[in-house]
């Protein structure tokens, strides 16, 4: 398959069959994302993707889980999701889960009973820029939502039985703002109760228009220690014992938090103390 752009995935998707569906991103404004800058946006055929799939052979009978590749999948129609998925079972008869990015704008626009038609079609493991419970901050990054919107979008998913993570980036409110951004993305994520939490941190790409506003002094990035604290006040307030807790900002943490919180926070307090 010819396929322009770079592939990414999720990290715990490392076992999951990758499965190109677009091209680029539907939306492709917010102020720290580089990833799909010079790549339009593009809807992967059917005969292209059951071309892949016949690819396969005996290496598909084992397949059980399929990660859409694409910056918002989601963004297409139910009927063109559908008729994607039917091509998957088709080839990959044993898959059981659907995963893919998605944004609060693709929820949105999915009525309640689109949205169990997608649970039944084995949609069942989203994955959510929520970024911060800020709202100024997700105004800067130009997220094209707000706090509100993540916090209805996200309940309607519980509504309709459908898992999903709720991605969060460290240092989005940029220095001296981490304790105030961790305290609001806690009360949050404890409001939606997201099955998983992946927490990454602000990367500064050099094609990213927060790039200049760091240049020009626009935006003060916080630093590495700072981002660690942040990180630790965010698991501080957290109340989601079941919640499957996934980060690496210079400590790997892996684990539900009913399990690990109390172990996460001693090593994070480890690596402030020896800083």
């Amino acid at each position: 398959m010819n396929y322009n752009g770079i592939i990414y995935r999720p990290p715990i998707e490392v076992y999951s069959y990758l499965l190109p569906l677009t091209e680029g991103c539907s939306y492709n404004k917010c102020r720290f994302c580089s990833l799909y800058r010079n790549v339009n946006f593009r809807l992967l055929t059917l005969e292209e993707i059951s071309a892949r799939l016949s690819n396969l052979g005996k290496n598909a009978r084992g397949i059980e889980r399929v990660y859409l590749v694409g910056a918002d999948p989601l963004t297409l129609s139910v009927n063109l999701l559908e008729q994607t998925i039917a091509t998957i079972k088709k080839f990959l008869p044993r898959v059981e889960v659907i995963s893919m990015n998605a944004t609060i704008k693709n929820i949105k626009s999915k009525s309640d009973r689109n949205l169990k038609r997608l649970k039944n079609l084995s949609v069942n493991d989203l994955y959510v820029g929520v970024e911060c419970g800020l709202d100024d901050v997700l105004k800067f990054l130009n997220k094209g939502n707000n706090v509100s919107d993540i916090r209805e979008q996200c309940m309607r998913l519980n509504w309709m039985g459908i898992r999903y993570s709720g991605l969060i980036k460290l240092g989005a409110a940029g220095a001296g703002r981490g304790a105030e951004c961790a305290l609001a993305t806690a009360e949050l994520l404890n409001e939606i109760s997201p099955d998983k939490i992946l927490v990454d941190v602000l990367t500064n790409f050099p094609d990213a228009k927060l790039f200049d506003d760091i240049k020009t002094g626009k935006f003060i990035p916080a630093r590495a220690k700072e981002m660690l604290i942040e990180e630790k006040i965010l698991l501080e307030n957290l109340n989601l014992p079941e919640s499957y807790f996934w980060a690496n900002n210079g400590v790997a943490l892996v684990g539900y938090l009913g399990e690990s919180q109390a172990d996460f926070l001693r090593k994070i307090q480890r690596v402030i103390d020896d800083w």
